[in-house]
């Protein structure tokens, strides 16, 4: 930790503009290279997040961090703000601090390898998710994630977040504003597909109930379609699920051959990780059979459910993640 617990340890300072560190908006001050320096104020900020860093107090030595760069930019407080962003589960924040101290402290800054070994220890562990624009959409709808506008490049694009929950918005012209909460875990894949409400049609409710076409409608159809999407929507789910311990398990199969020989004889560290790699590939095997019987099933229901006019039912997203990198998105 002695490189970490220097702010000075380099004379040398970065452009605020250098490090402002686009897509995560870690630093949240755009217009940081404008500011008035303070370098006394951002000692003694750096010494009190030092401070509360080693007594864990991880939400007072963040900001302290992030205050002692913005006030004065210097490679030792971004390396701690990263150091501590990472203790306090903000993964894809530090992630994204270290891979820019790697690129922009010079070759011979001894903090560079330590940030490029952070960087490349936090890369597998960064949850990203992609949103999509759902079926029907209007081209102008305006997505929102965590308050950050997502803009039409971004739209399609697995972008890193943080773990936990993350909520996203979707409103057009004409259109009221929906929300969308995925809970995320460290290492998933998480694909959104995102629209706003439908519009109100006369005034009247957003989704208005239209007359049936032959008379009443059959009793039990409705109650037989919703089982059928539920039925699907598991299915899904289920193939999901299937497909990321399918890449856990080669993943592990993976991880063992270093410490396996040719003759396939292993360490103990090596017949851990088969064994692992054994245990998701069966969880994957049952997962796909369970996940392909539930969309079958759901399958029939839907399409052999009394043919009837009904009232069109608002879309509901359903977001199957699971931790090391598989989702299943149904839309519905």
């Amino acid at each position: 930790m002695g490189r970490l617990s220097s702010r000075k340890s380099s004379r040398k300072r970065f452009p605020a503009e250098a490090l402002a560190l686009g897509g995560a908006a870690l630093l949240a001050c755009p217009g940081a290279s404008a500011q008035v320096r303070d370098p006394a104020a951002a000692e003694a900020l750096f010494d009190a997040g030092r401070a509360a860093l080693q007594a864990k107090d991880y939400d007072a030595a963040c900001p302290k961090f992030r205050e002692s760069y913005e006030l004065d930019p210097a490679p030792g407080a971004l390396l701690n703000l990263a150091d501590c962003e990472e203790k306090r589960g903000k993964i894809a924040t530090a992630w994204s601090i270290f891979r820019q101290l790697a690129r922009d402290l010079p070759a011979n800054d001894d903090r560079r390898p330590i940030a490029q070994a952070r960087a490349a220890a936090l890369e597998g562990r960064v949850p990203r998710l992609t949103i999509r624009l759902a079926p029907g959409a209007p081209p102008d709808t305006a997505v929102q994630r965590s308050g950050i506008p997502v803009g039409a490049g971004s739209l399609g694009a697995p972008l890193p977040v943080d773990p936990g929950e993350v909520q996203v918005t979707a409103t057009a012209p004409g259109r009221k504003q929906k929300t969308f909460t995925v809970q995320l875990a460290e290492g998933a894949l998480a694909e959104l597909l995102v629209a706003p409400e439908e519009p109100a049609a006369g005034g009247g409710s957003a989704w208005p109930a239209l007359p049936p076409k032959d008379g009443p409608r059959p009793a039990g159809s409705s109650m037989q379609r919703t089982a059928g999407w539920i039925s699907a929507g598991a299915g899904v789910v289920g193939l999901g699920v299937g497909a990321a311990f399918g890449l856990r398990a080669l993943g592990k199969k993976g991880d063992a051959e270093p410490y396996c020989n040719e003759a396939n004889i292993c360490s103990e560290r090596g017949i851990q990780l088969q064994q692992q790699g054994a245990t998701a590939g069966t969880i994957s095997t049952v997962a796909f059979l369970v996940g392909a019987a539930a969309l079958g099933a759901g399958a029939v229901l839907i399409f052999t459910a009394p043919s009837s006019a009904q009232a069109p039912s608002a879309p509901r997203a359903t977001v199957g993640v699971v931790p090391g990198g598989a989702v299943a998105t149904v839309i519905f």
